[in-house]
């Protein structure tokens, strides 16, 4: 009896052990694995760089430029012809030439018609009232031409270079650079080699 009861209680002890041995086993082989690291999320792409203003000195050159002056209404243009007599007006503009009745007319930078020049600048315009017509530029002053100087009228006293009262062939070539040798005895009535006054004269007036 004793022997069984020892077999049993080994046999216990054996079973107890294996399955203390088998429950810390089993935990340890289901342990699940650490889970991966996340790999780092890529960085974000810089931001475009924003567009350079504009330089000042630009903008300040565009604000600088002057406007342009808006044109006078109407038929602007060159006043062509003034007939205070008749009342008329003719304008010369870019297109086309218009002649006007003052009769029934109203004026800015004019007294009257008689005090509108040929070459102003002037705007004319209808209105309900008749015709208006405004001065923009008075005309510009005629330029005066001057006048060359008369040529020198080359006298016997001026071709007499050595002033000894005659005149040679070489010096009267000076105004007469066609002369000859043989025209010039034609010239010289006394035969002597040069011209007096007298045969000067009449040389010239052969020459003309």
């Amino acid at each position: 009896m004793k022997k069984i009861f020892m077999v049993m209680f080994a046999l216990f002890i054996s079973v107890a052990f294996v399955s203390m041995a088998f429950a810390q086993a089993k935990p340890a082989a289901t342990e699940k694995p650490a889970p991966a690291k996340e790999a780092p999320a890529p960085e974000k792409a810089a931001p475009a760089p924003e567009k350079a203003a504009p330089a000042p000195e630009k903008a300040e050159a565009k604000a600088d430029k002057p406007k342009p002056k808006p044109k006078p209404a109407g038929f602007y243009g060159e006043v062509t012809n003034v007939d205070a007599t008749a009342k008329t007006l003719t304008v010369k503009t870019k297109k086309d030439v218009v002649t006007f009745d003052l009769a029934k007319a109203t004026f800015k930078g004019y007294k009257d018609i008689s005090e509108i020049k040929v070459g102003d600048k002037a705007a004319v315009k209808y209105s309900k009232d008749g015709i208006n017509v405004k001065k923009i530029a008075a005309a510009k002053p005629a330029k005066e031409k001057k006048e060359k100087p008369a040529a020198k009228k080359r006298g016997f006293k001026d071709i007499d270079a050595n002033k000894d009262g005659k005149v040679t062939i070489e010096e009267l070539t000076v105004i007469f650079v066609n002369v000859t040798p043989e025209m010039f005895k034609q010239f010289d009535k006394d035969g002597d080699g040069v011209l007096d006054e007298k045969e000067f004269k009449d040389a010239s007036k052969a020459m003309k």
